[in-house]
């Protein structure tokens, strides 16, 4: 996969909120709480939620790009999480952090559109690392879909001054 950087939109970005948001779909909240501690220094700001709607929310009040989830949560399992994404928020990117026993249960998860799947124990600088990359392919993403809405968009006599 060749990745151009948008270093305008990341820099916009990044000066706008000092950091990148990131919505952590979870039932536990101390993992959230240690994560979003040991993150904050990295400029990642680390928002739980333990509902599917709760994760829906917070991504559109934060303009989240990320999404962390566990492969069950309250309200669902990453199947879920991943269709809603689909349909709501297609310039954020999944990542799942699992269990080596949930192994069967996520093995189609990359191939269902999740970037990756992180093994429990997961480390800070792991999980750090797999934040910022699955941010930088957001703002691909977002780049991608605004040059599309720019070919789609009918030219107007402005445009060719």
């Amino acid at each position: 996969m060749v990745v151009i950087w948008n270093w305008a939109l990341m820099s916009t970005r990044l000066s706008e909120g000092g950091g990148i948001d990131c919505v952590f779909l979870s039932c536990f909240d101390h993992d959230v709480r240690f994560f979003a501690s040991m993150l904050g220094h990295a400029r990642i700001r680390v928002h739980h939620a333990s509902t599917l709607d709760m994760a829906d929310f917070l991504l559109l009040a934060t303009r989240g790009t990320v999404l962390v989830l566990d492969p069950t949560f309250l309200d669902g399992c990453w199947h879920d999480a991943l269709a809603m994404i689909r349909q709501f928020h297609p310039h954020v990117v999944t990542l799942i952090c699992a269990d080596h026993k949930d192994r069967e249960f996520v093995a189609s998860a990359r191939d269902a559109g999740t970037l990756d799947v992180l093994w429990r124990p997961v480390g800070v600088e792991q999980l750090r690392s797999s934040i910022w990359t699955a941010y930088e392919i957001s703002l691909e993403r977002e780049g991608w879909r605004e040059e599309q809405r720019q070919i789609k968009r009918p030219i107007v006599l402005s445009d060719l001054r």
